[in-house]
């Protein structure tokens, strides 16, 4: 009986791999690359039109779901009220989910693209809700601005990834600074629509607590970046 040398799992003789670690092992327990990694390498290196079967396999699973989820929730809503009433939340969610679900699965144009297309889509998903739903003014007047909020800091936050020279610890950095001021937005336009003020609380608490957060990434960052041992953290 061999045992595995990455965990020490005694192993059958036909085992091919560890059961617990999941390690490719050899007829004299070879420690090889895990089964994670080879899987993961087949992903990575598959053909272009492979890749493509994969997202629209991906797209039919999530298109499934979330139909299933809005045809659920407007029958329970409809036999509980007789009319549409909350389900109308639902609804907003998974309609936005999927109009980007679709351009990530059937636009192959870069990932900024598709999300100012899918910002641009979602818009519309929501002016037409309002439409047939009048009643649902937050589609309008929260929902959009919400939606400019969201995708205005995400693209921001992804040039930010492109220009950055040098990639380390300034890109987590760059993150938290992006969730503090999503935060404060957030806030400052759910609290208008309420009661016609902004005022911040939660978010503000947030952005103080991740302010020593940031600065400690920056200085790190700035002070270590050309260190040999600090560069080889990051390409391990």
């Amino acid at each position: 009986m061999i045992s595995c040398k990455q965990c020490g799992v005694e192993l059958e003789t036909q085992m091919k791999s560890c059961p617990l670690c999941g390690t490719v092992v050899g007829e004299a327990g070879y420690k090889g690359p895990t089964a994670t990694e080879l899987n993961l390498t087949n992903v990575l290196q598959l053909p272009a039109e492979d890749k493509h079967v994969l997202k629209h396999l991906l797209w039919q699973i999530v298109a499934i779901l979330l139909f299933s989820g809005i045809l659920a929730t407007l029958l329970i809503d409809l036999m509980i009220n007789h009319h549409v009433t909350w389900a109308v939340y639902p609804l907003c969610f998974c309609t936005i989910l999927l109009s980007y679900a679709a351009l990530l699965a059937f636009w192959h144009k870069k990932t900024m693209y598709q999300i100012l297309v899918g910002w641009l889509a979602s818009t519309l998903v929501l002016w037409l809700l309002y439409y047939l739903f009048p009643f649902a003014g937050w589609l309008l007047y929260l929902g959009i601005p919400i939606l400019f909020s969201v995708n205005f800091i995400l693209l921001a936050l992804m040039s930010l990834f492109h220009l950055a020279g040098q990639k380390g610890l300034n890109l987590l950095a760059y993150t938290f600074v992006a969730i503090a001021l999503l935060g404060l937005l957030l806030e400052g336009i759910i609290s208008y629509y309420v009661s016609r003020q902004i005022r911040l609380s939660w978010s503000v608490i947030v952005a103080a607590c991740l302010f020593p957060v940031i600065t400690a990434l920056f200085f790190m960052f700035y002070r270590m970046r050309n260190q040999s041992v600090f560069q080889k953290i990051f390409h391990t």
